[in-house]
């Protein structure tokens, strides 16, 4: 589950979906039924349903086959279900940013579901990466190749500055605030809200990323957590008929990588 569930849930986000709402946009399974030139029948994949349409929290559920890949081979399924749409969203925001090596990086919240693939996917493709986080996940950020970890409660980001890109999980004055830390022809890529243009300056670019599923991107990632140079970090695993209080605990702030739903 990801925190744009609960907020959907609770009217935070904006949807002309027709009532009854469907939950959820992250599966991981057996495929029961495909359509040709598709996965096959009884093949293990993992996906992201298209936003706004959820529907992950059932037995079955209807994505297009373009949406998904084959399952990492070693994860479980609730593990490979906590990666589609956070992964992709890290994926579409470093390549939105053009990542590159050598490129310095910083990530807002890189403990947390998005923030932890980017800092990972950042390393891997040779920048150098600063995340902020919460003290308890100092330690790790930095078992996953954090350059440089920043307590969030005590930050002080104008030692590692200026940045190449900056990725903004937070918003509102984190958003604000990262405008400044960025060099003249940066990149700032906003993922909870719109650009601020009150904040904008001239010289750099801002803008916001919205995840659309992508299965040979998953498929790339996938690799990635096979060879073991990507790790998936889930801090639990609840049945769905706790779904209600996965809810409550993401809505904390304090979840560690990614909270899963099993059957």
């Amino acid at each position: 589950m990801n925190p744009v569930d609960w907020k959907h849930r609770d009217g935070a986000v904006r949807s002309d979906r027709p009532f009854p709402l469907g939950m959820g946009w992250d599966v991981a399974g057996v495929v029961r039924a495909t359509v040709p030139g598709g996965p096959a029948v009884g093949e293990a994949v993992y996906g992201m349903l298209p936003l706004p349409y959820g529907g992950a929290y059932q037995d079955l559920a209807a994505l297009p086959a373009s949406a998904v890949a084959p399952k990492p081979a070693r994860l479980s399924y609730a593990e490979a279900a906590a990666v589609p749409l956070a992964a992709l969203t890290a994926w579409q925001a470093l390549h939105a940013a053009d990542i590159a090596a050598g490129r310095r990086v910083l990530v807002h919240a890189g403990a947390g579901g998005v923030g932890h693939f980017a800092v990972q996917f950042a390393r891997h493709l040779g920048a150098h990466v600063t995340a902020t986080a919460s003290a308890r996940n100092l330690g790790f950020l930095h078992r996953i190749g954090v350059d440089e970890p920043v307590d969030r409660a005590t930050p002080d980001l104008t030692r590692a500055a200026p940045f190449d890109i900056i990725l903004d999980t937070v918003g509102g004055p984190v958003q604000h605030a990262s405008w400044q830390l960025l060099r003249p022809g940066g990149t700032l890529i906003t993922l909870p809200e719109p650009v601020d243009e009150a904040y904008r300056l001239p010289g750099i670019a801002g803008r916001r990323v919205i995840v659309t599923p992508d299965g040979e991107a998953l498929r790339r990632i996938g690799s990635l957590i096979d060879s073991g140079a990507v790790h998936v970090e889930v801090q639990a695993v609840l049945p769905l008929e706790q779904a209600a209080e996965a809810h409550r605990i993401s809505k904390e702030g304090r979840v560690r990588g990614k909270l899963a739903l099993s059957l």
